[in-house]
């Protein structure tokens, strides 16, 4: 990467492991937490999208964008998306 960041073995070993997104759900596939938090979601569709606080997927508000995990909110109840375990 440009800078100079390690790719976690585990998300090394679940990009290259068949079965572990679901292609069915969405997916969060990376979160960046500097300068701003914004995550990056598969939609069910294949297409990935890159996402900050505010931003709506799925019909559902980001609300929070931590290390490995994103919080959506749609009339009051939350659903967490966090990294694939591989």
């Amino acid at each position: 990467m440009a800078d100079g960041t390690r790719t976690p073995a585990k998300v090394t070993q679940a990009a290259t492991n068949k079965g572990a997104l679901s292609l069915r759900d969405i997916t969060l596939v990376g979160t960046f937490i500097k300068p701003r938090p914004e995550a990056l979601i598969r939609h069910r569709s294949g297409r990935i999208e890159k996402v900050t606080l505010g931003d709506t997927v799925d019909r559902k508000q980001v609300v929070a964008i931590n290390s490995g995990l994103v919080v959506l909110m749609r009339n009051g109840q939350a659903e967490n998306l966090k990294m694939p375990n591989g």
